[in-house]
């Protein structure tokens, strides 16, 4: 781990931009980032949502034993992607920031901040287009709404919080390393 002041050229987008940057990618799956981490980022939203959709399917009710089997595989290869992924955002991160080893550990790195962010802000995409839909029960997805929204709100102001105190020396973080074993 480095010692010393962060690089003022490698600025890390705020969580505004990448939860702008993630619901750009939700409306528009062609939709990509020219800045390497953001890119990063909207690849695990897709992974995350992939998975939000298999597990779905697996749900559902039409869905069969071997059905869920096979979504149950696919969920794990997806698993297995992500953790890369997230390995990768915190390698980056961890380039761009500049570390304290005196500072306090954090307790979560923040891609693993990033990745529940992700998923955040597709269970709001899902419910704004529930409660947007005319279904009798709509009323109840935009009462959930003002929840999530609030939610966001929070988890943005600690992932920023997160990566400020890194650059300021009064926290430092473990990049995320999964050391799980898929099917094996």
């Amino acid at each position: 781990m480095r010692t010393g002041a962060s690089s003022p050229d490698e600025d890390l987008p705020t969580s505004a931009h990448v939860v702008a940057e993630l619901r750009r990618a939700l409306q528009d799956p062609e939709h990509g980032s020219t800045r390497p981490l953001v890119g990063r980022l909207v690849d695990l939203l897709r992974s995350n949502l992939e998975q939000w959709n298999l597990e779905d399917e697996a749900r559902g009710r039409e869905a069969d034993n071997a059905a869920v089997a096979e979504a149950k595989r696919a969920i794990d290869e997806l698993n297995k992607a992500r953790h890369h992924i997230v390995e990768e955002i915190d390698a980056a991160i961890d380039r761009a920031v500049t570390q304290t080893a005196s500072a306090p550990l954090a307790t979560e790195s923040p891609a693993m901040a990033f990745d529940r962010l992700s998923v955040l802000v597709i269970r709001i995409h899902h419910t704004e287009r529930a409660a947007g839909e005319g279904a009798s029960d709509a009323d109840l997805y935009a009462a959930r709404l003002p929840v999530l929204y609030r939610q966001l709100s929070d988890l943005q102001q600690a992932v920023d919080g997160l990566i400020e105190d890194v650059r300021d020396g009064t926290r430092r973080f473990v990049p995320y390393q999964s050391l799980k074993m898929y099917g094996q």
